[in-house]
């Protein structure tokens, strides 16, 4: 495949970008139903990403899984995880937030498969205000954040991944660390932008700066 190697940087404002949480629900964790022996670390990034981005007026949406007796898992993953619609019922401790995660101003979309575009209104979401950048961190890495930001960019949203506001579990012979990189690897290479969080809140910063110096 013919590809262009310069490194992909979207233009990120609050007025068009939106920072995008996956799945951080306690039921991925150290010692929780899919363990993520990371998930606490990325957990605190992703708070700390949000902060900024509320502090300029931006767009926080947290991307969360829930089952109730109407409204099941989609796809095929319940050939994968069979217990996947009790261990992620409604109200189960597994789909309570992180401490600190959300606050009233954010907005809540709930998915029933993986992969958010596939399985929840997040595209209306974004397109409804005029938002073509989504900002994205959460668990697990190569599963339900690398399917949505896979539907994301192909979609035609502009896509940026906080690295470290992500983590993964161990997959087969692959450590959680091994899982995690290579899922990063992966999307960076057709579907995102790699960002750090300090980078990102870098970069809010720097707007509150230039948003004060035009009072």
């Amino acid at each position: 495949m013919a590809r262009d190697d310069r490194r992909v940087e979207y233009p990120i404002a609050p007025a068009t970008t939106a920072l995008v949480s996956v799945d951080l629900q306690v039921g991925f964790g150290r010692d929780s139903w899919e363990p993520v022996p990371l998930a606490e670390a990325a957990v605190r990034n992703f708070i700390r990403a949000a902060q900024a981005w509320r502090e300029v007026g931006g767009t926080v949406i947290h991307v969360h899984t829930f089952y109730t007796l109407e409204r099941g898992p989609t796809g095929r993953m319940t050939d994968f995880a069979s217990d996947v619609a009790n261990a992620l019922a409604k109200d189960a401790p597994a789909t309570t937030f992180y401490d600190g995660v959300v606050q009233e101003s954010d907005i809540l979309v709930s998915k029933t498969c993986f992969g958010a575009v596939i399985s929840s209104d997040l595209l209306a979401q974004l397109q409804s205000r005029k938002l073509d950048t989504a900002v994205v961190g959460g668990l697990t890495t190569p599963i339900c954040v690398q399917t949505t930001v896979d539907g994301l960019s192909m979609s035609g949203i502009k896509v940026v991944l906080l690295e470290d506001a992500c983590a993964s579990q161990a997959i087969g012979r692959f450590s959680a660390e091994q899982a995690h990189q290579a899922a990063v690897e992966r999307m960076g290479y057709v579907f995102a932008q790699i960002e750090t969080t300090a980078g990102f809140i870098a970069n809010a910063k720097a707007m509150t700066c230039s948003q004060g110096g035009r009072n």
